[in-house]
This record gives structure tokens, C-alpha cells and sequence, in this order.
């Protein structure tokens, strides 16, 4: 049995650079991100010199080649300024094709000059504002593998149930390998924390009973949303 491997739309971002290509801002608030490549063609009819019974057949002659970019969603006033700035200007951009960093199959970004050609912005009485984007390609797009985005997961942690005076090892998963994991409890009970894959050890002795609230908070290097704080009740008897 063979099935396509699939990837949630949530992983590809469009981002722009202003410094000339250095750092790159993702374009937040879009609900769909769309990369067109066309290659401009026009024909040509040959036909068979020694058969003028034949039906002449077409070739075909590739005369360029273009990329555009469009997206819409939420209309984002954070990055208001940011958008006003990009009209009529050709700057770096990247169409980013991510994945989940447990689970890389295809994943990189085009990156190459685009100018904003067209930007509309909607709003209508009893829903959020909208904004459309429309990008056109200026010279080169080129395609870089490997960069992927780096998301990270939920966490949960169990068990959720210690005796005080006992001492307590829980287990969390949902980490991604090479993150870093510190736990803190709102009663002041020093935990550690030990693995660096898939799964940690959270170890500490509560000293009394109560429901101290227990923070995991992991950060990653180059993950879109870190650090990531999941926060959960310890029910300590």
C-alpha cells in the first residue's frame, strides 16, 4: 500500500527581509499561501517537408519563467507599518515549506527578489477584517532544501498524582530532540529535569500536600513558536 505523505497547510509561511536577504519576517495573519511558478511559452507549427499530407504539429518555445506568490487572512495591525512599507518594492522573500521537525520528508523554501503588486484590505459589519497579497517574482527564484520549520509539540506530563515526602518522577512527552526543558513548581520545590529526545524526566520531593501548579517551559533555536510554556496541576497528597 502506498499513500501520499501529506503536511498540514500550517507549516508554509511567506516572509520578507529588509535587510537584503539577512533576517526574515514571517507575513502573520494569513489563512492561505499560494506559490504559482509559470514558465511563458509561445508555439511554433512545423510540418514534414517530404510529407505535405501531414498534419503540421506544434513545438513549443520557453521563452521565461515567472514565480508569484498571493495570500489572504486576518487583517494584522501588529505588523501594520511592515505592510505599508512593501508596496511597489523589490525585496528578498521566502515561500516556506515546512514540516514538523520529527517528521522531515520534503521540506526548504524559494527564495528570490518580489515585488508587491497588490494589496487589498476588507471589512465588513459582524466579522474581522480581511487582507489579500499579491506578489510577482523580480529575477531568480531559487530553491534551498533542508530548512525546515521547527514547531514545537504540546507537552503532557504524567503522572499527574505524588505523596509528599516521596519522591516524584514523572515523565513528559511530546519534547523535540534537542530542546531545552526546565520545570518549575509554584510551591518553590526544586525539580530537575534529565533527557534531551522525545521524552524527559521530571524528578523533585514535595514536601507538603497541595496542588502546586508545575510549568515546563522549552526553548529550541530556530522554532517558530519558542519558547513554548505548557503549565499543569500536580495533586500532591
Amino acid at each position: 500500500m502506498s499513500v501520499p505523505s501529506i503536511v498540514k497547510g500550517t507549516y508554509f509561511d511567506v516572509a520578507v527581509s529588509l535587510d537584503g536577504g539577512t533576517t526574515f519576517v514571517t507575513i502573520c495573519g494569513l489563512t492561505t499561501r499560494n506559490l504559482t511558478e509559470q514558465y511563458n511559452t509561445n508555439d511554433q507549427i512545423v510540418r514534414d517537408c517530404a510529407d505535405p499530407t501531414q498534419v503540421p504539429f506544434r513545438v513549443v518555445n520557453v521563452t521565461g519563467q515567472q514565480f508569484d506568490i498571493s495570500g489572504t487572512g486576518l487583517y494584522n495591525r501588529a505588523q501594520g507599518d511592515l505592510i505599508r512599507s512593501l508596496g511597489g518594492k523589490s525585496l528578498p522573500y521566502r515561500f516556506i515549506m515546512g514540516e514538523d521537525a520529527s517528521d522531515v520528508v520534503d521540506a526548504g523554501y524559494y527564495q528570490g527578489n518580489f515585488v508587491l503588486t497588490n494589496k487589498q484590505i476588507g471589512a465588513a459589519d459582524g466579522s474581522n477584517v480581511t487582507s489579500q497579497f499579491t506578489w510577482a517574482s523580480d529575477g531568480v527564484v531559487a530553491w534551498t532544501p533542508g530548512a525546515e520549520i521547527v514547531v514545537l509539540d504540546p507537552l503532557t506530563a504524567s503522572p499527574k498524582t505524588v505523596v509528599h515526602a516521596v519522591a516524584y518522577s514523572g515523565t513528559v512527552t511530546g519534547t523535540t530532540t534537542g530542546s531545552t526543558l526546565v520545570a518549575t513548581s509554584s510551591d518553590s520545590t526544586s525539580l530537575t529535569v534529565t533527557g534531551t529526545g522525545l521524552t524527559r524526566t521530571v524528578a523533585g520531593t514535595f514536601s507538603a500536600a497541595g496542588t502546586p501548579t508545575i510549568t515546563l517551559t522549552e526553548t529550541l533555536a530556530g522554532a517558530i513558536n519558542t519558547p513554548r510554556v505548557t503549565t499543569f496541576k500536580l495533586n500532591v497528597t
